[in-house]
């Protein structure tokens, strides 16, 4: 199947390149006359996150991904959530409340603690969950983004804790790439709105400016069915009104000499239709969850000719949580137990990095880092119980060395040390050797491990203190081939064996191993004129070795595929995309016949392919963009498996919705 998919993409994206011929086209560079060194740079995109220094993808320790502003602007993404569905080996589920990342064949519904989240190389996981918001709760408008990388694999090697599967790093736009006023405007179905203003400058005297502020509201849907409330007493399953969001951000750069001065803010407010939780009462909107994430970050980056690179770091953070919980016991048509509760969750975090960069002949990179940090609040507070209240201290110690043996090969070491609260101490080494061949050809072979250790959230309970941290080793083979001046292809083969997975089942949390292996083809192509696409097909297979259950929420096989096609040269595009998902596994939660708490296997979610269409204008009129996006064109009918939170298996997602929106320049 992967090879007719092989020879299936280049195909079309060889029609692509015959019709980008056939266009009128600037006169084409004459590859003859370049050396193979330039050949081989050609149009190949940079990422920092790899490494911690910036470097061609084709030399990154990792399969990699970048996806740029221009392609958020195309496909009409709204989250980070949709633009990370368009991913290869990434799959998203939404249970109405959160948008939960599967990377690689694993999802366990626990607010994506296995991916690390960065905004512009800063840590924004926060420290009760580990969790990292990538839907209306992430902390920047998506507007804001310069590019996203994605970095594939195990990542402790320079990251520490919580780079289990992969790091993503999302670099903003500065100021200097403004310069000037922008005001956007969108609405959309639902009663969906969103405002933002955004102002950025590069003065004279080189202070780089950038302050922008967003407002989203949406109602939702105004009626979801869930067929296991469907009782008079639960108006017959109908949650009315019960889907609305809204949020308020901020972010701020100032930048002067080598310093850097960040700071971000998000408050978001999300009402919940599923009624999750136990005896959570159905329909009523005071079943809320309020998130709150902000941060501020001083950094240093200077350079010492012939001698060492410095960058170093020092940030506070901090996030708020809070519930509201409706609950009620109905027996037949009569409430017997009514209450209501909240839940009030705070975390405070501070901490500092150094980072020591030196090149030597050229040709030779090392990095010496180290780090720390102090989760000084974690707290839990529920209405009549005593609350739980604990900190934790981490530090780290990393070093990596990126030598080149020959010209066309290089080997990629380093290895960090951890010690994480009063968990055993981590060591987790990477090793990659890159060869380049043939020109434009580059193969990878990687060995990494990472960790995860237990959160505040998986340790608040007594009966759990004996889980142990996760761990993770991975193997990777990666086939990177630039074919001609416009267009890439790669292939990827990896393993992970995982031990110690966290995981709650049967009312506790508890460790168990499972190993996954699969495959990921990818093609990427850019022409002149604005013609661009991506195409990718990912096999995966996960299997546990420990609990009686399958994977939940791991499909098979993935396929993607984005094109946007010039309609008005430089001026007027049109973008397809296409997300195909084979059938996923969930788990339900009940009880066996002594009451007590049993997780089982649940119903599938079926396999589905949805299509979205988006229509992008710039400078038809100066200084002005617009777009409209219909999404889920075909108006499919398909579901997510819920997280472990609900009583449903299987959380429906939205038919056919649009958004137009507005950006002015001034």
């Amino acid at each position: 199947m992967g090879a007719c998919l092989a020879l299936l993409f280049l195909a079309i994206f060889s029609i692509l390149e015959a019709t980008a011929a056939e266009s009128p086209q600037p006169k084409p560079i004459d590859l003859t006359e370049l050396p193979i060194e330039a050949l081989m740079n050609l149009d190949v995109p940079k990422v920092y996150a790899a490494s911690k220094v910036e470097q061609k993808t084709t030399e990154a320790p990792s399969s990699i991904t970048i996806i740029t502003a221009d392609e958020v602007k195309k496909f009409g993404y709204r989250t980070l959530a949709d633009v990370l569905q368009g991913v290869q080996g990434f799959n998203v589920s939404y249970d109405r409340n959160y948008a939960f990342l599967g990377a690689r064949g694993i999802s366990l519904g626990d607010f994506n603690s296995r991916m690390l989240l960065l905004v512009d190389g800063h840590r924004v996981n926060n420290n009760l969950t580990d969790g990292a918001s990538i839907g209306t709760d992430f902390i920047l408008d998506v507007d804001l983004v310069d590019r996203v990388e994605i970095i594939r694999g195990p990542g402790s090697v320079l990251y520490g804790n919580n780079a289990f599967f992969g790091v993503i790093n999302v670099i903003t736009r500065q100021g200097k790439d403004l310069n000037g006023v922008e005001g956007s405007f969108d609405y959309g179905s639902f009663d969906t709105y969103k405002g933002r203003v955004t102002i950025g400058k590069l003065f004279t005297n080189g202070v780089n400016l950038m302050l922008s502020g967003t407002y989203y509201e949406s109602g939702g849907h105004d009626r979801l069915f869930y067929k296991e409330f469907d009782t008079p007493a639960q108006n017959n399953g109908i949650a009315q009104n019960m889907d609305a969001d809204s949020s308020r951000s901020f972010f701020g750069s100032l930048g002067y000499s080598d310093f850097t001065l960040e700071g971000a803010f998000n408050h978001r407010r999300k009402v919940n239709p599923t009624a999750q939780f136990d005896l959570t009462t159905f329909n009523d909107p005071r079943l809320r969850t309020i998130d709150e994430r902000a941060y501020a970050a001083l950094k240093y980056a200077h350079s010492f000719p012939g001698v060492v690179d410095v960058t170093a770091q020092i940030y506070y953070d901090r996030y708020h949580h809070d519930i509201g919980y409706p609950q009620s016991l109905i027996i037949g048509t009569n409430v017997v137990f009514s209450a209501f509760s909240t839940e009030k969750d705070a975390g405070e975090w501070w901490g500092t990095e150094l980072q020591f960069n030196k090149t030597l002949w050229d040709r030779h990179v090392f990095t010496l880092g180290a780090e720390y940090r102090d989760d000084f609040v974690q707290e839990q507070r529920v209405s009549g119980q005593a609350p739980l209240v604990g900190s934790r201290e981490s530090h780290g110690v990393y070093f990596q060395g990126d030598v080149a043996v020959l010209t066309n090969l290089h080997v990629n070491g380093g290895v960090r040390y951890d010690q994480y609260g009063n968990f055993d101490p981590a060591f987790n080494p990477r090793v990659a050797v890159i060869y380049n061949p043939f020109q434009g050809s580059t193969f990878k072979a990687i060995y990494g491990t990472a960790f995860r250790a237990p959160n505040f959230a998986e340790l608040s309970d007594l009966r759990f203190q004996n889980i142990t941290p996760e761990e993770i080793t991975g193997y990777e083979l990666v086939y990177e081939q630039q074919i001609g001046p416009h267009l890439r292809s790669s292939l990827s083969g990896f393993y992970n064996q995982m031990d110690n997975l966290i995981v709650f089942n049967s009312g506790n949390f508890t460790n168990f191993n499972a190993e996954t292996e699969g495959m990921e083809l990818a093609f990427e192509g850019s022409w002149a004129g604005g013609l661009r696409g991506r195409a990718s097909y990912s096999f995966q297979d996960t299997r546990n070795t420990t609990v009686p259950w399958q994977m939940p929420d791991s499909p098979n096989h993935l396929l993607k595929f984005n094109l946007s096609v010039p309609v008005i040269m430089e001026k007027v595009f049109a973008s397809l995309e296409f997300r195909y998902a084979s059938k996923r596994q969930s788990l339900h939660n009940t009880t066996d016949s002594l009451g007590q708490p049993l997780t089982v296997q649940g119903a599938d979610a079926a396999s589905y392919g949805i299509v979205n269409l988006t229509l992008f204008s710039q400078n038809l009129i100066k200084n002005l963009e617009f777009s409209a996006s219909v999404y889920n064109l075909l108006d499919r009918r398909y579901g997510d498996p819920a997280s472990r939170f609900h009583v449903q298996d299987i959380i429906e997602q939205d038919g056919r919705s649009f958004r137009v929106k507005l950006t002015y320049h001034f």
